[in-house]
């Protein structure tokens, strides 16, 4: 789902990954912001009704085209995103193959990438998932690419309040139970296949590994 909060001025959308359910439910919580679109009417429109990015919501008729409107999103540190990534789909998303109407079933890929991330151990999973060496890549790249303002999932309280002027309190949710030191999952190969990819967010960002 995204989020529109008028007063505001935003609409948020939803990037997997990078603990925007938080900040989305703390903004419906906190704020007097609303839900776009309807569940049910993304699914019939065809659109993800969760992770929809604006420029599918709004090609789809389910949010209308303000330009005056900031898009927002989240981003998440690379080198812990990876690892987060294939634990989640290990433990998490291996869980739905029982459901056979499950999205992992119905969403085309998503039933390989589970494979890979159960038969694979974190190198060579993270050699599949990076893709092309030194081939550019984003976290997201359909949710950031579109958005005016990226908050950080490591300091969104502190971006909400810098970036956008708002005070919002985001309680941690939907979190993956594993060891936070993502460092300790990487090789030196590993670590300069997410330092060549994802130079430009690194910077950007502000990001370490």
């Amino acid at each position: 789902m995204a989020v529109l909060d008028r007063a505001a001025g935003i609409v948020v959308t939803a990037a997997p990954g990078t603990g925007s359910t938080a900040l989305l439910e703390a903004l419906l919580a906190q704020r007097d912001a609303v839900q776009v679109p309807d569940p049910e009417r993304a699914r019939a429109a065809g659109v993800d009704a969760k992770h929809g990015t604006v420029r599918q919501l709004v090609a789809a008729g389910l949010l209308h085209d303000d330009p005056a409107r900031r898009t927002v999103t989240t981003t998440r540190n690379p080198f812990d995103f990876y690892v987060a990534e294939h634990q989640r789909t290990r433990t998490r998303w291996v869980e739905e193959l029982r459901k056979p109407d499950s999205w992992v079933h119905t969403t085309p890929g998503v039933l390989d990438q589970v494979v890979d991330a159960v038969t694979l151990d974190f190198d060579d999973w993270l050699v599949k998932a990076v893709g092309e060496p030194g081939r550019p890549r984003r976290i997201n790249a359909g949710h950031v690419d579109e958005a005016d303002v990226v908050l950080r999932m490591e300091s969104l309280e502190a971006d909400l309040r810098d970036l956008l002027g708002l005070e919002v309190q985001v309680p941690r949710t939907n979190v993956t139970d594993r060891d936070r030191a993502y460092w300790r999952s990487y090789t030196v190969a590993g670590r300069r296949l997410v330092e060549q990819a994802h130079a430009h967010d690194l910077a950007l960002f502000d990001y370490r590994f």
